[in-house]
Formats: structure tokens, sequence, C-alpha cells
């Protein structure tokens, strides 16, 4: 992984810490990525790692809240997870690093959950997963990778179901905590005002015990196949919610950041081909937009819109299109440029904060080969071509092997792509 100036150093727990001094900064941020999610969960666990999102942070009443402590640091605790991690984390001024860098890692990786506390996280937890099925682009979204997924655990959901949830006890949870929140599974970034030498005094001071497993754990499945599907979930309302997806690559495939060229290219805003042709010429949506669904192994290309009952087959079939025309006759050197220069603006407005850049760390530590520095994904996006875009296109599933998933007063055997 290019770091860019950032050093790694691995405890004799396993646990790894990035570093990465950013000279001039009175701030830092701390952030911890766990190999937690559904996909790791066995069938009984399943919605667990949404649980221990919360769980972690909660104590009883009687005792001190750590979140309070921390709060008194200026520390303002985050958290947000998929289904292959969860990540924690939080920016504090540069003199209080210490006492929060050793409690946070202390109360996430040895702190004994709080079981007065579980039955509060469960019912906290089950209502964020009853209200995913409120925001149609998450639900559409969520639905369409269960069932191009085929059943396989790449499909679960990345909220969790309420049907899943209910089933699990405080033992269960308990040991997906103590197998995916052990410290050979998890990696800490520390990115902002803090020197090198600084950095290693602290660590040389933090005593680790235990024994070190040699590897993390991983999604045991290994480029699982993506299935074609026409699923329609009928609901009354005037609009229709359209979420459609192509199989695509995973964040560390040579052709990643071809597809992410291309994602911009089609439905990345203003100017894009779909924005375009659905929006501007037809008016038939307020919004549209693709974006990549990248995991360990696997991807997606999705799609979203929001249209007319009337439209919703045509809306698909634009979708279609654009993607067939692009691999059958390629794409211009100016819609690659133009796709470029947004995504490298786009990179440099999320950049300008440390938790950012913290972030971008963790992801390259989680996905091999992700590049883990601003300058090493400008390279990448840069150097995409529209050969290369063409190419990557002709690599993956045709436009007729999507999936489709709508949510609205409309039915499956009313889809016809053109």
């Amino acid at each position: 992984m290019d770091q860019g100036g950032a050093t790694s150093r691995r405890l004799s727990s396993g646990l790894t810490i990035i570093h990465l001094p950013l000279a001039g900064l009175n701030t830092v941020s701390i952030g911890l990525l766990s190999g937690a999610g559904a996909r790791l969960e066995a069938e009984d666990e399943i919605g667990s790692s949404r649980i221990l999102e919360d769980w972690i942070w909660r104590r009883e009443q009687k005792q001190e809240d750590i979140q309070d402590i921390l709060t008194d640091f200026g520390a303002n605790l985050k958290t947000s997870s998929n289904i292959e991690w969860t990540r924690h984390w939080t920016t504090v001024l540069c003199d209080q690093f210490e006492p929060v860098f050793e409690l946070f890692l202390h109360d996430i990786l040895e702190f004994d959950l709080c079981t007065n506390t579980f039955a509060a996280s469960k019912e906290y937890t089950v209502t964020l997963a009853s209200k995913r099925r409120l925001e149609p682009n998450a639900y559409v979204m969520d639905v369409l990778r269960e069932k191009m997924s085929g059943g396989t655990t790449i499909g679960r959901s990345t909220a969790g179901l309420v049907e899943d949830m209910d089933k699990l006890d405080l033992p269960k949870v308990q040991n997906v905590y103590e197998r995916l929140y052990a410290p050979n599974n998890c990696v800490v970034a520390v990115v902002g005002g803090i020197p090198k030498d600084r950095m290693g005094k602290l660590l040389d001071e933090i005593v680790e015990a235990g024994d070190v497993q040699n590897s993390p754990v991983v999604p045991q499945e290994e480029s699982p196949s993506w299935q074609s599907c026409v699923h329609s979930i009928e609901q009354e309302g005037r609009l229709v919610h359209l979420g459609a997806a192509l199989p695509c690559v995973s964040c560390s495939h040579p052709d990643f950041f071809a597809f992410a060229v291309l994602s911009q290219v089609l439905g990345g805003g203003d100017g894009s081909r779909l924005f375009e042709s659905i929006r501007q010429k037809k008016g038939l949506a307020y919004q549209v937009r693709s974006s990549l669904m990248s995991f360990r192994d696997t991807g997606l290309l999705t799609f979203y819109l929001a249209t007319g009952p009337n439209f919703v087959s045509w809306a698909a079939s634009a979708i279609a299109g654009e993607i067939k025309q692009i691999r059958n006759n390629g794409i211009s050197r100016e819609e690659v440029n133009a796709a470029q220069n947004q995504l490298l603006n786009q990179m440099v407005l999320r950049s300008e904060s440390t938790a950012s850049r913290m972030n971008t760390l963790l992801t390259a530590s989680w996905y091999p080969g992700y590049p883990g520095t601003l300058t090493a994904m400008e390279e990448a996006i840069s150097s995409v071509t529209p050969k290369a875009i063409q190419s990557a296109l002709m690599n993956v599933a045709p436009a007729a092997a999507m999936g489709l998933v709508t949510l609205g007063p409309v039915s499956a055997s009313a889809l016809v792509l053109d």
C-alpha cells in the first residue's frame, strides 16, 4: 500500500497502527476499522455487527460514560459501516491526543460489553433497520444486491433485517465481538499534527499482550457471481423508484478506476449522459445518479432514479442503452477528461480534513491494492483512457445481464427493456 509518508507498526497484540504526520496542524484524527460486517457473520449471527456499532459505546448509567469523558476532551465520536467493515473515528486537538487515543482503543478493543445495555442497543439498531424501508433509494439498492447475489452473503442487508436481529441474543453478539473485534482484525490510523517521535513514544508505552493470529478475518466468498434479475416491490404512490446494476469489479481490481470514471460519465451529476437524456431532454426524473458499490472481491455499477410508472421501462432501457453504446462504440476523450476533472475536484474537496485522509488510509488497509494517498489516487484517475473504459466494459457482463428492482406502483411483468 502506498502510504505517502505514513508508517505502520504492528503491536504484539496483532493491532496495526498507521501514522501519517502532517506538520503545522493542531488537530489529529484517530480511526479504527474492524473487519466486522454482515458478510463475516454466521447465519444465526446476522445483524450482530450493527448492534455492536452502537453497543460498544454504551455503559451502565451508574458508571462514568466514556462518551462523556471523550466529550470533555472535545472528541465527537462517529461510526459508519457496510457489510464488510465497521469504522469508529474522532478528531481532537493535538494537546488532547494521548489520553483520547488510549481511551478510544481501550473502549473498542478491551472493554467488557455492558450486559445491562444490550437490550437498548438491540432496540435502537432494530429501529434503524426498520426505518431503512422508508428510505426508497437505500431500500431499493439493498433488495437489488440481495436479488443479484443469488442468496450469498454479499447480498445481505447493509442495515440489517429486523427479522434477523429479533433472533439475536447477548451470547451470540458477544461471540461476534470477540471474533471480529480481535486486534489482529483491526487497523488504526492516526492522521494530523502528531510528529513521528511523539507517536513512537506513545506506542512504546502501550502494553499489549496476547497471541497474534496470522491473518485477519476476511469474507470467505471469492469472486461471487452475480445474476440478472427483474424484481418489483409493489406499493401505492406516484413515483417508481428504480435501481439498476451491472456486475463490476472489486476495489483493488486494475479496472476499478476505469469504472469510477465511467460512473461519472453516465450518472455523475449535471452534464452526465443519463442526466442529460432522462432529466434535461425528457424531464422524467429529478435526479439520476450512478455509483460504484465495490467490495474485496467483486462489485456493482449501480444506478438510481425515480420516475412515473409509465416511463420506468423507458428509463431502464436508457441506462442499458448507454452502457451498450460505450461498450460497442467507445467514448470520447473529451467526456473522459471532463469526468476525470470532476472526480479529481471532488477528491480534493473531500481531502481537506484529517478525517478524510485517515479514512483513505483505513480503506487502503482493508482493500489490498487500493491507493492509500491522494497522489496515488490522482495518478490512477488521470491514467484512465477511453480505450481502458471500453475494455473494462468488455470484460464484464453485457447490459442484458443487468439487475432491475422497482419500488412503487408497477409490476415486474411491466418492465421490458427495449
